[in-house]
């Protein structure tokens, strides 16, 4: 399959993304959170609030029109890297409205990174979140692109993490984090999950990739979930559901600036994380 170079810069709109506490606490079940977290999970809450992650879910659909429209293999592509950057604390319920666009495909030579960015509004204007996907078409590079460049990463403080804890996962977290919306049957029938050689459905990338920042709120946000701008990190190895997450948090030496890493065992599975707060 040839890459549709043709819709570089076209803006994708697709129809305003209505949700209510609902959905909010749906996602937050999805990533681990319970009843030790009812900010998250109960509307009666005085305190209710939103992970700042579910900006992912309003956008995947823009994402997922993005791929076609740019001719991507669904079948063999891969989830490589997510950002995401806040203007503003996502309100419990609301009308968001999101438009996108593929910014750049980049030749890797065997394979192609497709980069789809979006920007999402409330429904009086307000810039909430902007998010950054970066997707590995594998077998579809070799057409003479440029192969884009690396963004460097802020040095680590040496020593040891400022914050390291473990988030155990459930069998059955893959099946309750796809009710927010990615429906990929790879993570959920293991007849699929063998036939593309994995043991068992593997969990969504982007649901350890909400842990993480259940970690970031937790440590060095203090649960404030206005001070965190960014967050940006690569999907390094599959997690199976059951796993046990270990988030490890490392100063670095740019103001108000951490890194993060996402171990199963002594594999990280979630590399070249950057927190910036403000």
């Amino acid at each position: 399959m040839t890459l549709n170079l043709e819709t570089v810069g076209q803006p994708i709109e697709l129809e305003p993304f209505s949700y209510s506490w609902k959905e909010t606490a749906l996602y937050a079940l999805g990533v681990g959170l319970g009843t030790e977290s009812l900010d998250y999970v109960w509307e009666g809450s005085q305190t209710f609030k939103v992970l700042p992650s579910f900006g992912v879910i309003p956008t995947q659909p823009i994402v997922m029109n993005a791929l076609s429209a740019v001719n991507a293999n669904l079948k063999t592509l891969v989830h490589g890297a997510q950002t995401i950057t806040l203007h503003a604390p996502l309100p419990k319920s609301g009308t968001l409205h999101s438009v996108g666009r593929v910014t750049e495909v980049q030749d890797k030579g065997k394979g192609a990174v497709v980069i789809i960015e979006t920007e999402t509004r409330s429904e009086s204007g307000e810039r909430l979140f902007d998010t950054t996907w970066s997707i590995f078409c594998r077998g579809q590079g070799g057409f003479g692109g440029a192969r884009g460049e690396s963004i460097p990463l802020p040095d680590q403080v040496d020593g040891p993490p400022i914050f390291e804890k473990v988030y155990p996962t459930t069998p059955s977290q893959a099946v309750l984090y796809r009710l927010s919306g990615d429906l990929n049957p790879l993570h959920v029938d293991p007849n699929l999950a063998q036939k593309v050689g994995f043991k068992e459905p593997i969990l969504h990338g982007l649901c350890t990739y909400g842990v993480a920042v259940r970690a970031v709120l937790e440590s060095v946000c203090a649960d404030d979930d206005k001070t965190i701008k960014s967050f940006t990190a690569r999907f390094s190895q599959v997690v199976f559901p059951g796993d046990e997450l270990s988030v490890r948090i490392y100063d670095s030496v740019a103001d108000n600036v951490y890194r993060l890493e996402v171990f199963v065992g002594e594999t990280a599975v979630l590399s070249h994380g950057v927190v910036k707060l403000g």
